[in-house]
């Protein structure tokens, strides 16, 4: 930790070099907009950063109850977002969140809840799990509405083709050889048997067949 805290300063010191190099606005620039942005506060560090697809001074306010991180576009001076971090009674909390995701895609078990960033906002990122399906479900952990919601296919509820018949299918597709090894890829997407075969021609390929339909996804070579 007290490593971490001694580069901190020659982090901000080479960001501030890095500024200055590309023509970029100013540490201190940067930390005026973000203050007059959030209208108070103290700055406690600030420092650049690649957010948006773009580089941007990322700074750090904190003020009487609440703490800000303010994105100011290191071209422009543009404020390209406000992060507001409130204190833990004024934000939603895991079991609320996980009730509001659970609903959000009909039931399930929810696997795990945890914080976390996404595209600026402050997340609960909730799995639930339901026999044939699998959701990751983002709730923003300030207001509890719904982010985002990915869903896949529940690959213990699945059923694959057989071990032979995927070795069977990957010799066909090479014109024929030894099998040196098998493995099924459930966490893949889709899942497929991973089928490394030396043919016939004496090379060696990897041949990828999905394990739900038995089509081959894909010849590897090496």
């Amino acid at each position: 930790m007290k490593k971490l805290a001694a580069l901190l300063p020659l982090v901000l010191l080479a960001g501030v070099m890095q500024a200055m190099a590309a023509g970029l606005i100013t540490k201190t620039q940067a930390e005026q907009n973000a203050l007059r942005a959030v209208g108070m506060g103290t700055v406690k560090q600030a420092y650049i950063e690649k957010e948006m697809g773009k580089l941007v001074w990322a700074v750090d306010i904190e003020g009487a109850a609440t703490y800000y991180q303010v994105w100011v576009d290191a071209h422009t001076g543009v404020i390209l977002r406000v992060i507001l971090h409130l204190p833990p009674s004024q934000t939603v909390t895991k079991q609320q969140a996980e009730q509001i995701a659970s609903k959000a895609v009909g039931g399930g078990k929810v696997m795990q809840a945890q914080r976390d960033q996404w595209k600026g906002y402050e997340i609960w990122d909730v799995a639930i799990n339901q026999p044939a399906w699998e959701y990751d479900v983002y709730v923003d952990a300030h207001t509890g509405g719904v982010l985002k919601i990915i869903k896949q296919g529940n690959a213990t509820s699945m059923k694959f083709i057989s071990k032979t018949k995927a070795e069977q299918i990957a010799l066909n597709a090479v014109g024929g050889g030894t099998v040196l090894l098998v493995v099924l890829e459930k966490s893949d997407n889709p899942p497929d048997w991973s089928v490394d075969v030396k043919a016939t021609n004496g090379n060696e390929y990897e041949v990828k067949v999905n394990a739900q339909t038995g089509k081959v996804i894909a010849i590897i070579p090496g």
